[in-house]
């Protein structure tokens, strides 16, 4: 070949796939999906021989994988959260139990920071914020005329 992109009297710009329902040769579909099976099973027996290694092979992948800590992280370990911070709740602004354990979303007064803490604990340090949270998200809902008349209520 005189030119790496012909192939065949064929230019590589003319080369395209095609979708299955526009071909009309089954036998050389069939082999090609063969192929590629074969191919795709070459590749996995290659990757499970190289995962077979020593314990200190497989030590020194664990510890290559392993995350590398940053910096702050052990800095924000040490740094007291909720109620521990001596912070006068202001009000909270979400609640979760993705945890298994109710939570709140507390927003604490001249701070920025919010911290998620267990909601046993601000019903007892702080009842009267969590009663007005509940307060704000509280609906009624109140009967229709017809109800009344049929209870008597109406005057």
């Amino acid at each position: 070949m005189a030119d790496d992109t012909v192939i065949r009297d064929f230019h590589l710009d003319d080369n395209t796939w095609e979708p299955e329902e526009n071909l009309d040769c089954p036998d050389l579909i069939s082999q090609f999906e063969e192929q590629r099976k074969k191919r795709e099973s070459t590749k996995k027996d290659e990757v499970s021989k190289k995962r077979k290694s020593t314990s200190s092979d497989k030590d020194a992948e664990k510890k290559s994988l392993a995350p590398k800590p940053k910096k702050s992280q052990p800095e924000e370990d040490n740094k007291p959260r909720g109620f521990d911070r001596n912070l006068e709740p202001e009000k909270i602004i979400g609640a979760t139990d993705s945890s298994g354990e109710l939570m709140f979303l507390m927003k604490w007064k001249d701070n920025d920071e919010a911290d998620l803490v267990p909601a046993r604990q601000a019903n007892i340090k702080c009842p009267q914020v969590v009663i007005k949270f509940y307060e704000e998200r509280l609906t009624w809902h109140t009967s229709s005329a017809d109800e009344d008349t049929q209870k008597g209520n109406v005057e």
